[in-house]
């Protein structure tokens, strides 16, 4: 009868195997971690062989890769004696390779169906069983004389290998040698060897890591090695599962169908909730760091997760503060409270996966004064803050936010985390640094949001001052209605003039009140085109000041800008050249066009300005020379060209005039970028 080996303890087998070769090979070692490596996957391909043909073990490809698997075990046996033992023990070794070549070979000759036939006597019994079974025999053998030829100091490095593959060994040679002697191969010595492969081989993992000259960081991710070490322990229990099933159906009841599909179904669930749990997943995670690698953290990945959690646009800012400190600890849940400026208590600045709105922290605070006292991250006890725990929860540490202007900015408190985690230095290093990139993220947050809220202020200085320019300018308009009244009020034709008058400077007065609703900015983007040269004839019509306009033959394609901003930046530097102009002197404007932008030159014969007076007052806010000036007019055209997409550039010496020459985009043109504002002298 053949023996019948179980496809799914040796399928569990060939999981664990694969998984801990993988990880071996991970640890950074080189050329040297290629044996132990190269044990654990043939082993893994050979357990693969038999739960693919189960009915056959020890022929074909099976067959072939047991002999591999025990000549790679030999390897390993003796490269690590080359490497502990001294010059007698290798001259020892080198004989037990030669022997252990010679079993292999015949062994190897023993896989030809042909050579088995010929070599079997039936008072011996079968050339297979007889050759491995010497083979076996060697790497006991090997391992019990590298073993007992280690010293003291070498033999901590070797007993874990030895111990694991003269174990697998022994185990073999009971199973070879119940094989010769009762002619048949034990189904349960063939099934026990598969589970005992699977556990045991995590030893020469471990036995890796012990070596000093193998404790290295490995060079792959630790997101590699966590993902590989859950593939094994899932290997295992698989396994485990496996052979459970396997008893229960040799027992042959009738329940056994039931409770061997429930088993399974059970395992399926346990799978899916083992996954699913994050604790569970951090607590391996610990475990794996703790005893795989000599530093607990990767500080590299830290690090860019705390500047990828900070960067994330759609959290809120007090939740990727929390989360760039819990994160690392593997802690589910925080509370961020900060300090105003000038405010001695923390508020309540956010939190992340619990509630705990409401709760502030008083300067007199015990947490707080340790934190002051230069503690880099105060471990809290239960009852230390008895608010925040009653709608918070426990709270686990306390990290400073510390900013070496504000001094301490803010406190972000961390629950528990999901495995338990000492606080040594490495874990209050890495804290304390990431706590400083989080301090400087909310500093200068805050710095933005002030200067937002000082630009929102400045833009509404803006319009009020800019109104209140025009108030001005239609409440001298009122005042020489009045004057001019007193003497031409029974006129009909001044009676006329004044309605218009009125009629105007009121729906003016509601365009202010209008822009002070919304801002310029906001209706020069959707602004139509208008036609400049005949706005410009409205407000000139009627200059008792000489006007002269060049250009008005030629027809000029209409200005992107709203009329009211038009409107009020040349009124402002028309008067400004009238005012300027000798009495009697022309005020000319130039009209011409080019291919984006309309060109208006404002020309008035005055006194003319100096650089310095162009360059450091002319367009400063609230500073004028005129005796009942408010410094707002020249400040006020500039902003409104600017946000119309023009400029005014002004051309100007001293006793030979000024020229302000305005420049707006073409409704319809394609799009420049606007140009640099300059003060341009002539």
């Amino acid at each position: 009868m053949s023996p019948v080996a179980s496809p799914y303890l040796y399928a569990g087998c060939a999981v664990a195997c694969m998984a801990w070769g993988i990880l071996v090979l991970s640890t950074g070692r080189g050329v040297r971690a290629w044996p132990a490596a190269a044990a654990c996957v043939i082993t893994a391909f050979w357990a693969a062989s038999v739960a693919l043909s189960p009915h056959a073990p020890f022929a074909g490809a099976a067959g072939g890769l047991e002999v591999a698997r025990a000549c790679s075990w030999l390897g390993v046996l003796l490269i690590l004696g080359n490497r502990v033992t001294a010059r007698d023990g290798r001259a020892l070794l080198r004989r037990f390779a030669i022997a252990s070549g010679v079993a292999a070979t015949l062994a190897a000759i023993t896989l030809v169906p042909q050579i088995a036939a010929a070599l079997t006597w039936p008072s011996v019994g079968s050339p297979v069983v007889l050759t491995r079974l010497f083979l076996v025999l060697m790497i006991v053998i090997v391992a019990e004389n590298l073993y007992r030829n280690a010293d003291d100091a070498t033999r901590w490095h070797v007993v874990l290998p030895c111990v694991t593959l003269g174990g697998l060994a022994a185990f073999d040679l009971v199973l070879y040698a119940h094989a010769a002697i009762s002619g048949d191969v034990s189904d349960s010595l063939l099934d026990a060897r598969a589970v005992l492969t699977a556990l045991v081989s995590p030893l020469l993992a471990v036995a890796a890591v012990r070596d000093r000259r193998w404790r290295r960081n490995p060079p792959v991710s630790r997101q590699v090695v966590f993902h590989g070490a859950t593939l094994l322990i899932a290997g295992s229990f698989l396994l485990a599962v496996g052979a459970i099933g396997e008893a229960l159906r040799h027992l042959g009841a009738d329940w056994t169908r039931a409770a061997e599909i429930s088993l399974w179904a059970g395992a399926a669930i346990v799978m899916v909730v083992a996954v699913t749990a994050r604790s569970l997943r951090s607590r391996l995670r610990r475990t794996i760091v703790d005893h795989f690698f000599m530093a607990r953290f990767d500080y590299r990945a830290e690090w860019l997760r705390c500047v990828t959690t900070l960067s994330e646009p759609d959290s809120p800012a007090s939740t990727r503060a929390i989360r760039a400190l819990a994160d690392p600890v593997d802690s589910p849940a925080g509370v961020l409270l900060l300090r105003d400026a000038g405010e001695p208590e923390f508020t309540w600045a956010g939190s992340w996966n619990r509630p705990a709105e409401g709760i502030s922290l008083s300067a007199e605070a015990p947490v707080v004064a340790r934190l002051r006292g230069g503690e880099e991250v105060a471990e809290l006890q239960p009852g230390d803050l008895p608010e925040l725990e009653a709608s918070f929860g426990a709270v686990w540490i306390a990290v400073p936010l510390l900013h070496h202007r504000e001094g301490l900015l803010g406190i972000v408190l961390l629950a528990p985390p999901r495995a338990a985690l000492a606080l040594d230095n490495e874990v209050l290093d890495l804290l304390k640094s990431l706590g400083r990139e989080v301090t400087m993220f909310l500093a200068e947050r805050r710095s933005a949001e002030r200067l937002s809220e000082q630009q929102h202020l400045h833009d509404h200085a803006q319009r009020f001052a800019f109104v209140a320019h025009d108030v001005k300018t239609v409440a001298s308009q009122l005042t020489m209605l009045l004057a001019n009244a007193e003497h031409h009020i029974h006129d009909p034709d001044f009676q006329r003039d004044m309605l218009l008058t009125v009629r105007a400077s009121a729906k003016r007065i509601n365009t202010l009140i209008a822009r002070l609703r919304q801002p310029d900015a906001a209706a020069a983007t959707t602004a139509p085109g208008i036609d400049a040269l005949q706005r410009i004839k409205t407000m000139v019509n009627g200059q008792p000041h000489p006007v002269r306009i060049f250009g008005e033959d030629a027809p000029l394609p209409s200005v992107v800008m709203t009329t009211e901003a038009f409107d009020a930046a040349f009124r402002h530097l028309f008067n400004n050249a009238v005012e300027a102009s000798p009495l009697g002197k022309v005020v000319e404007i130039r009209c011409r066009s080019g291919q984006r932008r309309l060109t208006i030159d404002i020309v008035d014969h005055g006194a003319g300005m100096t650089p310095e007076f162009i360059r450091d007052a002319l367009f400063r806010p609230l500073e004028t020379r005129k005796p009942n000036g408010t410094g707002v007019g020249a400040w006020q055209a500039r902003e409104l060209l600017r946000r119309a997409g023009g400029d005014v550039t002004v051309l100007s010496r001293p006793g030979h005039g000024t020229t302000m020459r305005l420049t707006l985009p073409i409704a319809g043109a394609p799009a420049e970028a606007p140009p640099q504002p300059e003060a341009a002298l002539q």
